[in-house]
Parts: structure tokens; sequence; C-alpha cells
């Protein structure tokens, strides 16, 4: 089964080679200060600057909009919520903010592979528990979905054919039951992927064959970011008075 990795193109991308400790840290920033912006300008700043990240990245357009769709669901009830609450314009600062949010967490983890992102978060001493725990779902996805694949061409060479209302007994039944094998099946396979890692030494800790090691130009990363939260704070608190 093909499987879509959300870091797939890390590797490939302009910002691979900056320290993921800066861009792991950067992008907290940003999004931290895109929490508190209620201002349309700046939250229109902050939208054109990940945008911008996103040009100079060179990610392939569409894997990052099939990654970027799972999260429009939420972007739009979350605006639609405000928007029948608080009127039009509250509604837009939620959609812009969310967008902005998503797009600069979404370009963290597609232009740095997985285990890197991993490896700074254990930098800044978050528990290896967690870390261990986001590895493990993470990849406890993949398995699922490929015992489901393997699931279902079992039952389609066996001429079976999914079709009816969902409110038949027969379908809701089978779908149950595929839901129940599924979980079984993917535990049993965890449970060996486990023993398999202890039997490799596997004590928690995140080992990469990449260094962390910050470099001149990840000074100019981090100098982009401060400089864009600097001024969207600006703008939110009045310091700056332009208009768009």
């Amino acid at each position: 089964m093909e499987t879509i990795e959300i870091d797939r193109y890390s590797r490939s991308c302009t910002l691979y080679g900056f320290d993921p400790r800066i861009k792991l840290a950067s992008t907290v920033a940003l999004v931290a200060a895109l929490s508190f912006m209620k201002d349309l300008r700046a939250l229109m700043v902050a939208l054109f600057f990940v945008l911008a990240l996103l040009a100079i990245s060179r990610l392939p357009v569409l894997h990052f909009l099939r990654v970027f769709s799972l999260a429009l669901p939420f972007i739009a009830v979350t605006s639609l919520a405000m928007l029948f609450t608080s009127g039009p314009q509250p509604a837009l600062a939620m959609a812009l903010r969310v967008s902005a949010s998503v797009i600069s967490l979404l370009l963290l983890v597609t232009t740095t592979p997985f285990f890197d992102v991993l490896k700074a978060l254990r930098w800044f001493r978050v528990p290896y528990v967690f870390c261990a725990l986001l590895l493990f779902t993470y990849r406890y996805i993949f398995v699922i979905l490929e015992e489901l694949e393997l699931m279902n061409k079992a039952r389609r060479s066996r001429g079976f054919s999914l079709k009816g209302s969902l409110l038949s007994k027969d379908v809701f039944q089978t779908i149950s039951f595929t839901g129940g094998m599924v979980l079984v099946r993917s535990y049993e396979r965890s449970k060996r992927t486990h023993n398999g890692l202890l039997s490799r030494g596997f004590q928690g800790e995140i080992h990469t064959l990449r260094g962390l090691s910050a470099r001149p130009r990840d000074l100019a990363y981090v100098a982009a970011f401060a400089s864009v939260i600097t001024i969207i704070l600006s703008i939110q608190l009045g310091v700056v008075q332009w208009m768009l």
C-alpha cells in the first residue's frame, strides 16, 4: 500500500538544511504570537509571510495541499462558529489566524524529517515519553491503514462488494466487524514491532544520523521570524499605524 508520509519531500526542499531546533522555536513563537492577533492587517502580514516561505521551500504544491486539506474542516467549523456568534470580521480573523498557524506548522513538519523534529523536541527537554508517543502514534496510523488495505483486498478476492445503505443491518455489521479486526490485527503487529525495537536496543531516545548544529544562515531564519512577529505585534498594539 502506498502511504503519503508528511515529510516525504523534506530532504529535497530548500529549507531542509536549517537547524530543526531553530525552525521549531521560530514556528512555535510565531504560532504563539498569532494566538493573540485580532487585527486583520497583522494577520494578513503573517499569512503573506508563511505563504512566501512555502514558495521559497519549493515543496510540491499538490503534496502540501493534500496535507492542508485535512485541516480545512476545522478551519471552516471555527470560522462559521465565529460568524454566527460574533459577526463577519471576527470570523475572517479566525480563518486567517488558524490558516496562518496551520501553514506555519505544516511547513515545519513537511520541510523537516519527522525524527529530526523529535530530536529537537528532546533537545528542548520535552519528556522522552511524550516524544515516544508521538513517534508511535505517527507510525501506528500507517500500520492501521496497511492492515485495512490488506483486509479489503482479502474481501474483494472472495467476491465481497460493500453495497447498500449504511442503515442496513448487514452493511453496518460488516463495517463494525472490519473496524474491530483492524484494531486487533494492528495491535498484534504493533507488539511485534515494539519487541523488534527492544531487541535492537531501543530505550526511548531519538537518534538520527544528522547532528544538530546551528549555522550562520540559521540566524537569518530567526531574524525573519523575529521581524514578522515584531511587526504583527506592533500592528496589533497600535504602535504601527498604516493602511493596507
